[in-house]
């Protein structure tokens, strides 16, 4: 048995809405940057700093995405776009997953919902509805496999984490 894999699943923090439908360019709020760097502090606090970040492609990912890998110790190498993850559905983003490098340990995945929280909520042999507000994550671990072995209910343990700035857990009523 090797050593195991963790997934963390991000959501980007609050963003501005959208103008003229422009989607892909909204900017993280002051509030989504907070939120930004609260996670990454926390991520580095429990050890949980992972090999490498890979981002939908939108301005509002990309931004949170490397706001969180500097309060790791992460450089800019550490983190990727993909296209794929865009506005991804939960099987779009495991084929992201499934498709990562062997020596990677921790992935972390920041996206967009209803596709994290949809697929956060598949992980583990009971799996639960899990909603992620924005700036939240839910950290999954396997104890077994490659990232193209394992599957979102083989999942050991799941740890959810909401934004220190948001103790409620509201989010934000904004769009994703």
């Amino acid at each position: 048995m090797g050593p195991h894999r963790r997934l963390t699943l991000l959501r980007h923090g609050q963003a501005r809405p959208a103008v003229d439908g422009e989607d892909r360019v909204r900017t993280l709020t002051k509030r989504g940057v907070r939120q930004a760097e609260a996670m990454g502090r926390r991520l580095h606090a429990q050890g949980w700093v992972p090999d490498l970040v890979v981002a939908s492609p939108a301005a509002r990912t990309g931004a949170t995405a490397e706001i969180v890998a500097r309060a790791c110790g992460l450089g800019a190498h550490s983190v990727r776009r993909a296209d794929a993850l865009y506005g991804a559905d939960p099987r779009t983003i495991w084929r992201v997953v499934a498709g990562t490098a062997p020596e990677v340990r921790h992935l972390l995945i920041c996206g967009h919902n209803p596709g994290l929280s949809e697929l956060a909520s598949r992980f583990g042999p009971r799996p639960e509805s899990r909603h992620l507000s924005t700036g939240a994550l839910a950290s999954a671990i396997w104890d077994r496999g490659g990232w193209d072995e394992i599957d979102p209910g083989d999942a050991v343990r799941c740890d959810c984490e909401e934004p220190q700035d948001d103790p409620a857990g509201r989010g934000s009523r904004l769009q994703d």
